[in-house]
């Protein structure tokens, strides 16, 4: 009887990971395919576009870290009564594919504003002009998308900057003893944490300026939405079912804190969607572009 219970909760497991892997791998191509589809970047928040690769490095470094280091897991361990990280190959992949597509759309944003379509925008707005025009914009292609910008915000370049220095100088705490490898992993991870928490207010911001959410493809939310929810069922079931640690979910705050963000976050979006502007999006663009 216990075999079987175990064997149903990680057939479960594996494919709530298979599943969240999908959805949340699937999330990466609707910005893609719409910024191509438009031949421009516009109306998407430079910040985001900048700051995601990073979290998703440092995802990746915790990911591939915590699952392949004899060191890291001897560490954990040691901490968690020989229980086992809960970090699963569907983690490995997903945080490498994400990693690598995150890091195409910068690629998008540059080549599309070095190489600018005929009905590229030809005004400087972006997002960091004034989050609340005095007047409001008028559901016209000029008034939905500034270009999109190439150069993030001064506030957003000091924070990728302390980001990446904090990292290093970290590592050298570790190299001299003076702190383990799993803990700089951890560090990693509450990088990606933090970055996730802050990600996507440049772009809701943008949205709210423009009184538009064209430039931002809401399939990708729908599909963040679903990954996350599978995301975080598999780490519960598997901490309680399979390891019989509930320690284990807080002990992965890269997943944890992923999932359970990102899902509100998809709440603002599908509100600013289908609430607040609902009548502007990727039709009018579409048609102007047809």
């Amino acid at each position: 009887m216990l075999d079987s219970s175990v064997t149903f909760w990680e057939i479960f497991v594996n494919t709530c990971g298979v599943l969240y892997f999908l959805a949340w791998s699937a999330s990466f191509y609707p910005t893609l395919i719409l910024n191509y589809k438009r031949k421009r970047t516009t109306g998407l928040s430079p910040d985001f576009v900048w700051i995601n690769p990073l979290g998703f490095l440092a995802l990746t470094l915790w990911s591939w870290g915590v699952y392949f280091s004899p060191i890291a897991r001897n560490q954990y361990r040691a901490r968690h009564d020989g229980h086992e990280p809960q970090v699963s190959r569907s983690d490995l992949a997903f945080s490498l594919h994400a990693l690598i597509l995150s890091c195409i759309t910068p690629a998008q944003v540059w080549y599309y504003n070095r190489h600018p379509s005929p009905n590229q925008q030809s005004t400087q707005d972006d997002e960091r002009t004034a989050l609340l025009p005095s007047t409001p914009a008028t559901k016209t292609d000029d008034a939905l998308s500034p270009p999109g910008g190439i150069k993030p915000s001064v506030p957003c370049q000091i924070a990728l900057a302390v980001m990446v220095v904090a990292s290093f100088i970290y590592a050298i705490f570790v190299w001299v003893g003076k702190a383990e490898f799993l803990d700089w992993l951890y560090f990693a991870a509450s990088i990606k944490l933090a970055i996730t928490c802050v990600k996507f207010i440049p772009q809701i911001m943008l949205n709210w300026k423009l009184r538009s959410s064209a430039g931002w493809a809401i399939d990708q939310i729908f599909c963040d939405l679903a990954g996350g929810i599978l995301s975080l069922t598999e780490l519960i079931v598997s901490s309680i079912f399979i390891e019989h640690d509930p320690s284990g979910i807080v002990a992965n705050p890269g997943k944890l804190g992923l999932a359970a963000v990102s899902m509100c976050y998809d709440t603002v979006f599908i509100l600013q969607k289908y609430w607040f502007f609902p009548e502007t999006g990727e039709i009018k663009l579409d048609s102007e572009d047809n």
